[in-house]
């Protein structure tokens, strides 16, 4: 911090808003000193209350919106985009930089980790992807946060959707055939197949649309835009970290492109023992199909990346079975910033997949914009369902936009995810004790190893966040997988054990050279969502065993790959140095391998964080409304034309990554909504 500010202090040359000092750039799109100037990108300081460029009238205006010192940047045409009220606001008054970014949006810390930001431009080089629209769903978006309540309706007149403003009343009324909450892989795949179907799609996300032109890699203000709560989003009882995407494209925009499809096993668990057709049937193995073919899925890989290296080959020394994973991306693509968006466009998220398929058969999307409860009426209904679901109420994120939108609906679709659907359904009155429970959460337990650069093998080149994310994976059990995660700067930091200012510093300098591996285990315990942001979660004894072994047996791969040191995150800093390492050193350090409670945990010693990036279950599917929230076709047992279209409805842990099942699963769940509303 010392450097940072004396650095400041030294620099000769004003920044791009003209003050000397500030560190804004034409990249960053605001003064972090105060200024209201903004820097466009052909490098001329046109004011924020403009929108045009001062120095080329085909500029993509840059300013579009605060990227607090280097998150997703915003594009677009000059003519069609303006900063939004609150973001001039806050760009104009900000004294102080929202994370430690100067020229180019860089780090001075990253030098000594060895990290820096990819090039997105050269790896484009490198591997050129099929030719797409810079903004592909802009024909049908509706980007809230830059409107007010007569743009808002105008845009969605325009858009085919008939629009009645509020007169005295505090809503504006919207018309379509089906409304979907969520546009990531259960809602993006839902929104396709029903506006192919010829319904009329109105897609409700409260997460903004980002293109790969937007997506800066740097980790802290992209975490911040893309993912609940900042990335920052823990269970109530301190036990896993959750990770769940947030933006037009939900977690598929974020994922790590993992594409492997419902293990047979457990379609036939979920067949036979939940007493849910729909997976033992053929229809089911067709979307497996049509959602792969759609996604482009492919298990080549021409280059894996230093993690996955380092799994492989220690396997490999291990005599153990190590496979490919299948990925939704080129088999050039050697990207390891998916995980903040994808800026070379490779990954095919449900943005760049089938939303786009929706928005050419008229559906809009619109953005910004978050559900807060679902329409009921009373009904007389055949089908037992003593409510009748006609639409929702919405909120625009945005402080131009002063009404609440009423959104009438032949059929709604609730698909937010397993963290927030349950929320919306309690919010809207439905009493069902399923909903909200059941959560899974593929916990994981990560374990590291330090492989210096020196005399480096040509087998374990690279670094640690280059390359794609999941190429390779290792079973330990039915029930546990080992895999490679993706770790920032800042995420490597904060898992860390604090020993001293000394070792911090040192563990920061071997960061590029620090492979992790994690146990992920399909979890049998089950835990509660009890409203938006409140979780609890406690893996089972069996769960915590599983996980103890997995971790296990990732330290035995660090150490036959050629690790130097290894360890675990547990709060006392467990590693072991393997130089000279004897196979009765190696077995002693295992013993002491543990998988330790959360923090809070009442006697707690030492501890440990467990992650989660997969969510299921929370309003799972089952044969009566005894055993499920919904039933097999996905329809509330409450209320008749809501549906659950998301992870929510798996009725278990599936096991290994869910984006292949979730959207299989909603391609058959649409396939019959449409049926019933021809």
């Amino acid at each position: 911090a010392i450097g940072f500010r004396a650095r400041l202090r030294s620099w000769p040359s004003p920044g791009a808003c003209g003050r000397r000092g500030c560190w804004c750039t034409s990249r960053s799109g605001y003064c972090a000193r105060g200024s209201a100037r903004w820097r466009c990108a052909a490098g001329c300081a046109s004011p924020a209350s403009s929108r045009t460029c001062a120095a080329s009238p085909t500029c993509r205006w840059g300013g579009g919106r605060r990227r607090s010192g280097g998150g997703p940047r915003r594009g677009g045409s000059s003519s069609s985009r303006s900063p939004s009220p609150s973001s001039r606001a806050s760009a104009s008054t900000s004294s102080t930089p929202r994370c430690l970014v100067v020229e180019n949006s860089e780090n001075p810390c990253w030098k000594a980790t060895g990290f820096s930001v990819p090039n997105v431009k050269e790896q484009r080089k490198k591997h050129p992807t099929e030719a797409t629209t810079l903004r592909p769903l802009d024909s049908g978006v509706v980007e809230t946060r830059e409107l007010d309540d007569a743009a808002l309706l105008t845009s969605l007149a325009e858009k085919g959707l008939a629009v009645k403003p509020a007169t005295s009343g505090d809503y504006h009324a919207v018309e379509c055939d089906v409304a979907i909450v969520g546009s990531g892989c259960g809602g993006g795949v839902a929104a396709a197949v029903l506006a192919s179907a010829g319904h009329k799609v109105l897609v409700v996300e409260k997460g903004d649309y980002f293109t790969p032109d937007d997506y800066s890699s740097v980790e802290g203000p992209s975490m911040e835009r893309l993912y609940e709560q900042g990335g920052i989003f823990c269970t109530s009882n301190v036990t896993t970290v959750l990770y769940a995407g947030t933006t037009v494209g939900g977690g598929s925009a974020v994922n790590w492109s993992a594409s492997i499809r419902t293990p047979r096993e457990i379609l036939q668990e979920w067949s036979r023992d939940h007493g849910l057709p729909v997976f033992g049937s053929a229809a089911y193995v067709q979307a497996m199909d049509a959602v792969c073919a759609r996604l482009a899925v492919t298990d080549g890989c021409r280059e894996e990346g230093f993690q996955n290296k380092v799994v492989r080959r220690g396997c490999e020394a291990l005599g153990l079975p190590v496979d490919r994973v299948p990925r939704n991306s080129s088999e050039g693509h050697h990207c390891g910033s998916c995980y903040l968006g994808c800026p070379t466009g490779d990954k095919r998220g449900t943005d760049t997949t089938w939303l786009v398929d929706a928005v050419e058969h008229g559906a809009v999307i619109l953005a910004g914009c978050k559900a807060e409860r679902l329409i009921f009426q009373n009904n007389s209904g055949k089908n037992g369902r003593s409510k009748k679901c006609v639409g929702l109420v919405a909120t625009c994120m945005s402080n131009g936009i002063t009404k609440k939108l009423r959104i009438e609906a032949k059929v709604s679709i609730s698909a937010c995810g397993a963290l927030m659907t349950p929320p919306l359904l309690r919010n809207s009155g439905l009493r069902n004790r399923h909903v909200g429970r059941n959560l899974h959460l593929h916990p994981v337990s990560m374990a590291w190893g330090y492989f210096p650069d020196t005399n480096q093998e040509p087998q374990l080149t690279g670094k640690c966040y280059e390359g794609g994310i999941i190429t390779s994976m290792h079973r330990v059990t039915e029930r546990t997988i080992i895999e490679t995660p993706a770790l920032g700067p800042g995420a490597f930091a904060s898992l860390v054990p604090w020993e001293s200012g000394r070792d911090m510093k040192e563990r920061m300098r071997r960061y590029t050279r620090t492979a992790h591996a994690f146990a992920l285990v399909r979890d049998h315990a089950a835990g509660s969502v009890y409203g938006e942001g409140r979780v609890h979660y406690s893996p089972s004894r069996g769960d915590i065993e599983e996980l103890r072994d997995g971790l296990r047996r990732a330290l035995r791969i660090m150490v036959a790959s050629g690790a130097a040191e290894v360890g675990t995150h547990r709060s006392d800093g467990l590693r072991l140095r393997c130089k000279g390492v004897q196979d009765k050193d190696l077995e002693a350090f295992l013993d002491e391998v543990t998988v330790a409670r959360g923090p809070m945990q009442p006697g707690t010693d030492t501890w440990a964080l467990l992650c989660s990036a997969h969510q299921m279950g929370s309003c799972r599917m089952g044969s009566s409304p005894k055993e499920g929230a919904v039933d097999g076709r996905g329809e509330s047992w409450e209320a008749e034309g809501l549906y659950v279209c998301d992870g929510s409805l798996l009725p278990t842990a599936v096991g290994v990554n869910p984006m292949i099942t979730i959207q299989s699963l909603a391609y058959c769940l649409s396939m019959d909504i449409a049926e019933s509303l021809a």
